[in-house]
């Protein structure tokens, strides 16, 4: 087994089906405007973006902004937006100026997560599966994945009922 082999972990998969037909799901993945009524983990928070080029090899950084005031900065790299199937990225814990630093919550962390979001019209619903998974980790940075994989769910499971909540004012 080589170093790179010992590094690599099983992604999270999580896997939702919406009463929304598949155009708006994937609008909601890729416009600001959509992304900001739902992209954060619970009800009461805010989601900011500072700045946003969602296309393959742009970048966004956005702030969350819990009901305590806590704000949490995430810099996302655009790898792939394949209309109307799949959007690929990489995200990362940042600064407000956009430079990446450690999560300020968990200690050790993954520096780099990779979300991959594919999509699948079933009649005039769209099945969504999310992958999710560290890249180029470090034995510490995996450990600390494997022990939060059984919240994995109220993470971006949360998220994804907020993005069901979205569709459903649509």
């Amino acid at each position: 087994m080589t170093d790179t082999d010992m590094h690599k972990v099983a992604p999270t998969i999580l896997t939702r089906t919406y009463d929304a037909p598949i155009n708006l799901v994937f609008a909601a993945w890729t416009q600001v405007e959509h992304l900001q009524r739902w992209q954060f983990p619970f009800k009461g928070f805010k989601c900011e973006f500072i700045r946003a080029d969602i296309r393959p090899g742009g970048e966004s950084l956005h702030k969350l902004v819990a009901p305590n005031g806590f704000e949490l900065f995430l810099l996302t790299r655009y790898e792939v937006i394949r209309e109307p199937d799949c959007v690929i990225f990489r995200q990362y814990n940042a600064n407000s100026s956009g430079e990446i630093v450690p999560n300020p919550q968990i200690p050790n962390w993954p520096a780099e997560m990779q979300t991959q979001v594919w999509l699948k019209p079933l009649g005039e619903q769209t099945e969504l599966k999310l992958v999710w998974q560290p890249i180029d980790a470090t034995a510490e940075e995996i450990a600390v994945f494997e022990q939060t994989r059984p919240d994995h769910d109220k993470g971006w499971g949360s998220g994804l009922e907020m993005l069901a909540s979205f569709l459903a004012e649509e």
